[in-house]
């Protein structure tokens, strides 16, 4: 090609390379007009090599990209190809459909950015959620201590009782630590009654309560906790030992008006000798020297969901290790 032609190739414009003339694309890309297909193939190859080499060592100008065009357009009416010169990277190894297509989706989430931010935000939170409530199904007890326990920092005790039970498998447990140090004129300490209490009263949040007998006789008076008689008396249909159990019976609890608040019935049993919980991670936190005994209560949740699997529970607790 000569070089007057090549000086000039850059200030040509792509409504020249529509229609050109075989005669105007051989003296393109340098060749005789009666040059073969081979050749033409040949002198493309070697006019591309040496524009990506270019290219690659200094950058793409105008100039270079008007080249580039003009020999594929040459190229390609010799051979009646169709080729789309919006590429203004063609020398790169992504496909140009690929990049297009990249871009206009650069474009439009550039131009609704916020929109699309908001909307991951809100899909993430979706999926914490849908997590959180599977992982909630899955729990299959809801168990809490409340009075004088504390779970040990260096052992899951969690994972110790669902391996020891046999009738859980995936419990949740949770503590509300109440010692005779305890002032319940703390406002940490009165938040942690008030979250309790909310929890009892609240729909399936929780099943089982181990409570020590100074708890107990709290919660007992606000109803908190469901009869067991029929549990205690289905217990002792099938246990001769049931004679040995200590139950706690309360009497009707009355409001002001004279209105039944708790009925009467048996609303705990002592479970405070079970070998259940003995090698775990569970730390008893009783004061005998200020008067408080070794105790444990089983009740079961008044808003519970598993009472049956409860009553499962409770009958493990009681003969562990017989």
């Amino acid at each position: 090609m000569a070089d007057s032609d090549t000086n000039n190739i850059g200030n040509n414009n792509d409504e020249e390379l529509q229609n050109l003339s075989r005669a105007e694309c051989m003296r393109i890309l340098g060749l005789p007009e009666d040059a073969d297909d081979e050749a033409v193939k040949f002198r493309y190859g070697a006019l591309l090599r040496q524009y990506k080499k270019k290219v690659d060592e200094y950058g793409s100008t105008y100039e270079d990209l008007a080249y580039y065009r003009k020999i594929t357009a040459a190229y390609d009416t010799v051979f009646g190809f169709t080729h789309d010169f919006a590429d203004d990277n063609p020398t790169s190894p992504i496909p140009f459909k690929i990049r297009k297509r990249f871009g206009k989706f650069a474009t439009w989430f550039e131009q609704y950015r916020l929109v699309v931010m908001l909307g991951a935000v809100i899909i993430l939170l979706a999926v914490v959620f849908i997590v959180q409530n599977v992982n909630r199904d899955k729990t299959d007890m809801k168990l809490k201590f409340v009075g004088a326990y504390m779970q040990s920092l260096d052992v899951n005790l969690t994972k110790q009782l669902d391996e020891k039970s046999e009738v859980f498998d995936n419990a949740q447990i949770t503590f509300f630590t109440v010692t005779t140090e305890t002032n319940m004129l703390d406002a940490q300490a009165r938040a942690a009654a008030e979250s309790f209490l909310g929890q009892l009263m609240a729909d399936g949040q929780l099943d089982v309560v181990l409570i020590d007998k100074e708890s107990y006789e709290v919660y007992v008076r606000q109803y908190a906790f469901m009869a067991l008689d029929e549990i205690y008396q289905k217990y002792c249909e099938t246990h001769s030992d049931s004679y040995l159990l200590e139950i706690y019976e309360y009497d009707s609890f009355l409001d002001d008006e004279g209105m039944i608040v708790v009925p009467q019935g048996i609303y705990g049993i002592d479970v405070s000798s079970t070998k259940f919980f003995e090698d775990t991670g569970l730390v008893w936190l009783y004061n005998s020297e200020k008067g408080q005994e070794k105790t444990m209560i089983f009740c079961i949740a008044r808003r519970s969901n598993n009472v049956e699997k409860s009553a499962e529970f409770l009958d493990e607790l009681l003969n562990y290790g017989k």
